[in-house]
């Protein structure tokens, strides 16, 4: 033996879409507060005001940004609301196949991260469901402890998920090129393409196509993105 330090691995898994089967865990998880009476008309006006106010900026992306349904509530208690979500059916929504492999990853010894663009603390809860202890996801925007009306302070989706990467191998003392990832849309790109190992679930159409080209690996259905690249 050399006694050379050997360098861990990351695995980084998107949520939305890829670890978990569509709709969002934000849809999911807002849907399951309104459907608890948890949503009331204040809020639900706070929600249309956000996107008023944010569309010059952000145009059809202002709903992405728009997390105005938590708005003045404690992040305690959003914390405890997203524990009972996720305890009352997550498993049912987790894509099979990606949870397998999320299994792998944890076998192997691999530090596994939720990497995502879902706010922090849903990804938290999910992260807590599935034994997962690294989570990077969206920062919220609080003010004294409550959620705030203002677009997330850090949005990890596209390059702000990668440079979230950076910093994790940063962390960790690895590379990206030691790295696997998985995504499911175009905005995963700038992650997948910089990882060593990328990996594509459910792919749309635009993400499907460019996995084919570069012959990255498929888990799921990449039926619609290989009917676009060979149009």
């Amino acid at each position: 033996m050399n006694g050379a330090k050997s360098v861990p691995r990351l695995a980084l898994f998107d949520i939305d879409g890829t670890l978990l089967n569509e709709p969002s865990s934000e849809k999911r998880f807002m849907l399951w507060l309104f459907l608890k009476g948890r949503i009331d008309p204040i809020r639900l006006l706070a929600y249309a005001l956000f996107a008023l106010r944010h569309f010059p900026r952000y145009g059809p992306g202002v709903f992405a940004k728009n997390k105005s349904l938590l708005w003045r509530r404690t992040v305690s208690s959003v914390e405890e609301l997203a524990r009972e979500w996720a305890a009352g059916g997550l498993e049912k929504a987790l894509c099979g196949p990606c949870l397998e492999r999320l299994r792998t990853h944890q076998q192997a010894g691999d530090i596994v991260v939720l990497l995502s663009g879902t706010p922090r603390v849903l990804a938290d809860a999910i992260a807590d469901r599935l034994g997962v202890d690294h989570v990077v996801a969206t920062e919220c925007a609080l003010r004294a402890g409550r959620y705030g009306f203002a677009p997330p302070i850090v949005h990890r989706v596209g390059e702000d998920k990668l440079a979230s990467a950076r910093d994790l191998c940063a962390r960790f003392e690895t590379t990206l090129a030691n790295s696997a990832a998985y995504g499911n849309s175009l905005s995963d790109l700038p992650l997948l393409g910089a990882c060593g190992a990328p990996v594509a679930v459910n792919p749309d159409s635009a993400l499907a196509a460019i996995a084919g080209e570069r012959g990255w690996e498929v888990i799921g259905s990449p039926a619609r993105g290989r009917i676009r690249a060979s149009a």
